[in-house]
């Protein structure tokens, strides 16, 4: 269900297709929610009133704010705003935007849980298990350089996305960055298997009352009290890093790289302010 909440989110907020994931949203998270249960024509029922209901609301309530922070960050890089201050304040805005989503979702996907039968939560969580193995595995497999590089690249193709092509100092940021940060995967993948073995021991248990949806509630709106402090002392001092690093890369702005900059935010606007007046 945690993993619902993050499809739903990331759906509804940006990509390179975002106006296809938004229109789409209903069978796309059915395509992913099958990988993990299967439904019975009851649930599904139930779940696609409650997914019709969050959809409306997301457009209602949501966009607008999309719009209206996609709209400040447009203004902080015109008028030249962008420090590492107040990047650290539309990071934070960006995760409230994903906050909002969760909360509105958890209360009732915990209202729904106790139509799961045993033997679907037993299926959900061995898929999750599979999953995580199979996570621990792929980063297994590769040695420091190799996962060096995949970080560098999707850093790299991240960044021309917004700005367009790099040059050597961004690309030397870059690097600098991947030094500075603290390796947090195996913290990660500790923090994922206690989370699951919670909701997993939560689930065998045989009364589905209202314990049972409140102590759900929790662990889908407050999953952070499951990490341990040195993860989170981890999150703080990257994050810490990274909005340094952007501050950086934005002073070593070409005119050209602020333009593009620019119109990839005003594309983003139009993408939202179209979805909405549909």
């Amino acid at each position: 269900m945690r993993r619902l909440i993050i499809l739903l989110a990331l759906l509804t907020v940006a990509g390179c297709s975002t106006k296809f994931a938004y229109r789409n949203a209903g069978w796309l998270t059915y395509w992913y929610l099958d990988d993990y249960i299967s439904l019975t024509d009851e649930q599904t029922s139930r779940f696609d009133e409650r997914l019709q209901l969050w959809l409306s609301w997301h457009k209602v309530e949501e966009l607008d704010k999309y719009i209206a922070h996609l709209k400040q960050i447009k203004a902080d890089v015109q008028a030249g705003k962008m420090s590492v201050q107040r990047i650290a304040y539309h990071q934070k805005t960006l995760r409230s935007h994903w906050h909002r989503v969760r909360n509105k979702l958890a209360p009732d996907l915990a209202k729904m849980a106790p139509m799961l039968t045993q033997e679907q939560s037993e299926a959900f969580f061995s898929e999750l298990a599979a999953f995580e193995l199979e996570s621990i595995k792929k980063r297994q497999k590769y040695s420091e350089q190799k996962r060096k590089q995949r970080w560098l690249n999707k850093r790299e193709d991240n960044l021309e996305r917004w700005l367009g092509d790099l040059n050597d100092t961004q690309e030397k940021m870059i690097a600098a960055l991947y030094d500075h940060q603290q390796d947090t995967g195996d913290l990660r993948s500790q923090y994922r298997a206690d989370y699951q073995r919670q909701l997993k021991r939560l689930f065998t248990q045989p009364d589905r009352g209202k314990q049972f949806e409140m102590r759900l509630l929790t662990l889908l709106t407050e999953p952070e009290q499951v990490r341990t402090a040195d993860l989170d002392r981890r999150i703080k001092d990257n994050r810490q890093q990274s909005d340094q690093f952007l501050a950086a890369v934005y002073q070593s702005l070409s005119d050209k790289q602020r333009r593009h900059l620019v119109e990839e935010l005003e594309a983003l606007i139009d993408d939202f302010t179209s979805l909405k007046s549909e």
